[in-house]
């Protein structure tokens, strides 16, 4: 008789195994598919769910990464939003090495290791990089947010791999924001992948029409909680071009909406790198 009690225990206790198992498969195979959007409520969700702020501060951890060469830096991030991009780069533990100033119409750098300067038009970071960019771009990018002076033309949406994608096939810089001689012939085509549950960008591929081969990418790898706010914690940028480029940033000590300054001189004795 003992020998049946610890048969039949023994199937009993395989079988709620078996149950379990059974309903974790379940579970699993019941997970609920994404439900179809089109374009206007996906990006009308985007616009929704992107940093709102007028300053921002933070700390930042970068790697550069180009051919075989890796530069680690710390640096400080502050932005006021649609006016000023300011960073301040240093080697780990160490002086400042560099500073970059963006506003909507040019672009400043200091390379205090070697006394040089670089103050101009966004296309200088065209000739540099091979690659299209702007102030709205770069702070797109930093924020995880949309390029708010680009018009939308010829777009669509899809799932994709457990996010929503949305395709934008024309995108021009919108009249008010055109100046003097900048080329207001560019056109760009950008994909955009946004999180099923906060709406929240988790990758950027943006190229320009015609040119193929030069991309600028953008992974969102972690968001951080800023009160009802989601910001960025870790992304990763990749410039496909002449000269490939990999950029890995970490934010931390993130502030929003504390004023800050933006100190910007160059000295006498620094000469232009270009």
């Amino acid at each position: 008789m003992s020998k049946l009690v610890r048969f039949i225990s023994a199937v009993v206790v395989l079988a709620f195994l078996m149950g379990m198992l059974s309903c974790k498969t379940q579970r699993a195979s019941l997970k609920k598919p994404l439900k179809e959007y089109g374009f206007d409520y996906l990006y009308k969700k985007l616009l929704e769910n992107q940093m709102d702020f007028e300053y921002l501060t933070s700390k930042m951890n970068i790697q550069y990464i180009q051919e075989k060469n890796r530069t680690e830096l710390t640096g400080q991030l502050r932005i006021r939003k649609d006016s000023l991009i300011w960073v301040s780069f240093s080697p780990a533990l160490g002086i400042e090495a560099g500073r970059l100033m963006l506003s909507n119409d040019s672009i400043k750098f200091l390379n205090r290791l070697n006394k040089t300067y670089v103050s101009g038009k966004y296309q200088l970071i065209d000739s540099l990089l091979h690659t299209t960019i702007d102030y709205s771009i770069f702070q797109a990018l930093l924020l995880g947010n949309d390029m708010a002076q680009y018009d939308v033309n010829k777009y669509r949406s899809t799932i994709d791999n457990g996010l929503y994608r949305i395709t934008i096939q024309e995108r021009r810089k919108l009249k008010k924001h055109l100046k003097g001689n900048e080329q207001s012939s560019k056109v760009l085509v950008q994909q955009i992948w946004l999180d099923p549950q906060s709406f929240r960008i988790r990758r950027i591929d943006v190229k320009e029409l015609g040119k193929d081969n030069n991309k600028l990418q953008v992974f969102y790898d972690e968001y951080q909680t800023l009160g009802d706010q989601l910001f960025p914690a870790k992304m990763r940028i990749e410039i496909t071009s002449q000269k490939p480029v990999k950029i890995e940033v970490k934010y931390s000590k993130t502030v929003v909406n504390n004023p800050q300054k933006f100190p910007f001189r160059i000295p006498r004795k620094y000469e232009p790198f270009l």
